[in-house]
């Protein structure tokens, strides 16, 4: 049965799932966006082995491999910022990333939700506004990648103070 569940990066089996579904993710939004400047794509395991503060969600499919991963980190002010979202091929366009937010988003008391992906990434653009995550602005971060930066506020920091003291 497909689940959703935290995964501890540490240990090497599903940090090796992690990272062979980040280098074909991320080679995906390379190719889209026509930049292989991504981070990630240049990670190694052992790196990937060693994050600290990011916390790892994974979607399993039914035979127990990991087919989708989405981590974030929760700032001081109740901002979940997320740092990567991958998705296998073969469940594109399913509501897995979907899930995966809404896991997230139901397991922390999270005020603001920001994120970004390179400019000409459509159906991540699309991603972030069908789950009401706001188009922000447009950086450049050199002649050849531009970053296209969202956000949506849930509450105050007055209010999150309040909700979490």
């Amino acid at each position: 049965m497909s689940r959703i569940t935290e995964i501890d990066i540490r240990d090497e089996n599903l940090a090796k799932q992690v990272f062979d579904l980040q280098k074909l993710a991320y080679r995906i939004e390379a190719d889209l966006i026509k930049n292989d400047k991504i981070p990630y794509l240049s990670q190694g395991l052992s790196d990937l082995m060693r994050t600290e503060g990011e916390t790892f969600l994974a979607y399993f499919d039914d035979e127990e491999n990991i087919r989708a991963v989405f981590s974030y980190k929760i700032l001081n002010d109740g901002v979940l910022d997320v740092h990567r979202f991958m998705v296998h091929p073969s469940i594109f366009r399913q509501g897995v990333a979907s899930g995966l937010l809404k896991h997230a988003l139901a397991n922390n008391i999270v005020r603001k939700v920001i994120a970004q992906t390179g400019a000409k990434n459509t159906p991540a653009i699309e991603f972030y506004q069908k789950n009401g995550i706001d188009f922000v602005c447009e950086i450049q971060v050199d002649r050849s990648l531009k970053l296209a930066t969202f956000e949506t506020e849930f509450m105050s920091l007055e209010d999150y103070k309040k909700k979490t003291s």
